[in-house]
């Protein structure tokens, strides 16, 4: 599968950088992603494409890994710090979060937000 924790690197400094097409291209074209502003999960690409167009739109989120903790079923749990702000900069949300990923073919086919 290649090294997870270097793709999920890129993934996370992609969404830093607010580049979505970068943040796509490390997903499994079949990626489920949870719609963390709305209710159940997203399903592909263009989906999880539009979620970010939205979010970036209302809010600038950054998030950054502090750990990575592999599981035995090949899942990677990332431990981040992830601080959302309003569009003029002031923050609104700092926490301590986590994210389970599972991976498919050298992409990640799958996140869940904890």
């Amino acid at each position: 599968m290649g090294d997870p924790e270097a793709l999920l690197t890129r993934l996370y400094e992609a969404f830093n950088r607010k580049d979505i097409e970068a943040v796509v291209s490390v997903l499994h074209p079949e990626v489920s992603w949870p719609n963390l502003f709305g209710e159940g999960r997203l399903r592909g690409h263009e989906a999880v494409r539009e979620m970010w167009r939205d979010q970036f739109s209302k809010i600038d989120p950054e998030a950054t890994p502090i750990a990575f903790t592999p599981q035995p079923d090949g899942a990677v749990k990332v431990l981040i710090s992830y601080v959302v702000r309003t569009l003029d900069g002031r923050v609104f949300t700092e926490e301590i979060a986590t994210n389970t990923f599972r991976f498919r073919d050298g992409l990640i086919i799958g996140m869940e937000w904890e």
